[in-house]
């Protein structure tokens, strides 16, 4: 019958203690891994522990998944499953604990946020101001060339028109080189819009827009690309990144 040298003894002694098995739970363990399939008397004898015990840790053992037990002539008969076992136990008491994981966040007060990415190409590219136009917060903020913008939007789609019908607040930082309409401070009131022209030596055809955790890049029209991004964290670095660019930027009316 194998055995196992000293220094391998004490490894299988502290994993198996990790395990949650105690000295007397391991001896009868690893004995029945020795023994294979019998009966308590044999076993007994073997261990030199009383048959009382012996039965008392297999029922635990069996319990816990580690031991099978089967009838032979009105006898039970103990049998270690295979080693491997243990893992396949720990594997499954990760998953179950990786499945709770959220409700205890919950108590804990914090959900545990997931980033999210969607992709939006040429005419879907609209699909995007659809869903500012739902912005929680009211407040949706954008960086922009208002031409290239426009060229994304088309004469069609209004959204001025609908950001006002539901009552929602812009805040805009805007290429001046590529602005195609002149504001008046009462238009901005009237039009719920905070807006700055950015540096002059600033000129991009891209757009950037956000609002509650969402970040939307378009990029030019003739690429035909916008993505969305749901991110606390992104959204959090691009509202101070907007935030510094507001303080350097200066006012928009232009009438």
């Amino acid at each position: 019958m194998a055995k196992l040298n000293i220094l391998q003894n004490r490894e299988v002694t502290e994993v198996l203690k990790k395990f949650g098995l105690n000295d007397k739970e391991k001896e009868v363990y690893l004995g029945l891994i020795q023994a294979g399939a019998t009966t308590l008397t044999p076993l007994s004898k073997m261990l030199r522990l009383p048959i009382t015990t012996i039965q008392s840790i297999l029922s635990r053992l069996h319990t816990d998944g580690l031991v099978g037990v089967s009838k032979n002539r009105g006898r039970h008969v103990y049998e270690a499953h295979d080693p491997a076992v243990l893992k396949k136990i720990r594997e499954e008491e990760i998953r179950e604990i990786t499945n709770i994981l959220p409700f205890l966040k919950k108590l804990q007060g914090e959900e545990t946020p997931s980033a999210k990415v969607q992709i939006f190409y040429r005419e879907r590219m609209t699909d995007i101001f659809l869903k500012a136009l739902e912005s929680k917060n009211k407040v949706v903020y954008e960086i922009v060339s208002g031409r290239d913008i426009q060229d994304v939007l088309g004469e069609k789609f209004h959204f001025t028109r609908r950001r006002l019908e539901i009552g929602i607040h812009l805040k805009s930082l805007r290429v001046e080189k590529s602005e195609i309409k002149k504001y008046s401070k009462e238009t901005h009131v009237r039009e719920m819009r905070e807006a700055r022209f950015l540096p002059k030596e600033m000129f991009f055809k891209s757009n950037l827009m956000f609002w509650d955790n969402q970040v939307a890049i378009f990029s030019a029209k003739n690429e035909g690309l916008a993505i969305l991004i749901e991110s606390p964290s992104i959204k959090e670095m691009v509202s101070q990144i907007f935030e510094l660019l507001w303080s350097v930027s200066r006012r928009m009316e232009s009438i």
